[in-house]
């Protein structure tokens, strides 16, 4: 992120309590959005997208990625992808279903994160190797939050994404 943009993000995650999932990777952005989900699902065994996509969620949405997913069979739809996110990226994947991406379908480990948060319909941190294009960046840590509209079915998946920065020395 910016500096600006960043700060801003990370003054505005200080409101919530910070509720760190066990385990690698820490980072303040996915512990705010796991204290966001946690704080959205109210009553409820997980949040709708409607209860999440509120103003305070603006600080997240630059690095989230938001699935549909689709049943019969299992794949997800990538629905909505944060510029920050869609700015690094190989291509341009909306309205795409992972099993059309050759290097996400299963067996992958970002196809094991989403299906591991459906069928836990609890949230999963994991970290990915980065393939993309920009030499900045060493990886990607990142949380899957379930969504469900009736608060037990998952019917979609938001992803956010922290980049974790490359060791290695420009060239």
């Amino acid at each position: 992120m910016s500096g600006m943009i960043q700060s801003f993000a990370v003054s505005r995650m200080r409101t919530l309590p910070s509720v760190a999932l066990p385990g690698y990777p820490q980072s303040p952005l996915l512990d705010h959005a796991h204290a966001f989900w946690l704080a959205r699902r109210r009553a409820a065994e997980m949040p709708s997208w409607q209860a999440m996509c509120i103003p305070a969620f603006e600080p997240l949405r630059a690095s989230s990625i938001l699935f549909t997913v689709q049943r019969d069979p299992l794949d997800f739809r990538y629905t909505e992808i944060a510029s920050r996110i869609a700015a690094i990226s190989n291509a341009d994947n909306t309205g795409k279903l992972m099993s059309e991406i050759p290097h996400q379908r299963p067996p992958s480990r970002v196809w094991d994160h989403l299906t591991t948060a459906f069928d836990a319909r609890a949230p999963v941190k994991g970290t990915l190797p980065y393939v993309g294009r920009s030499r900045g960046i060493g990886g990607a840590y990142h949380i899957v939050l379930p969504l469900a509209d009736d608060g037990r079915n998952v019917d979609r998946l938001l992803v956010c994404v922290d980049l974790a920065p490359s060791h290695a020395p420009d060239a």
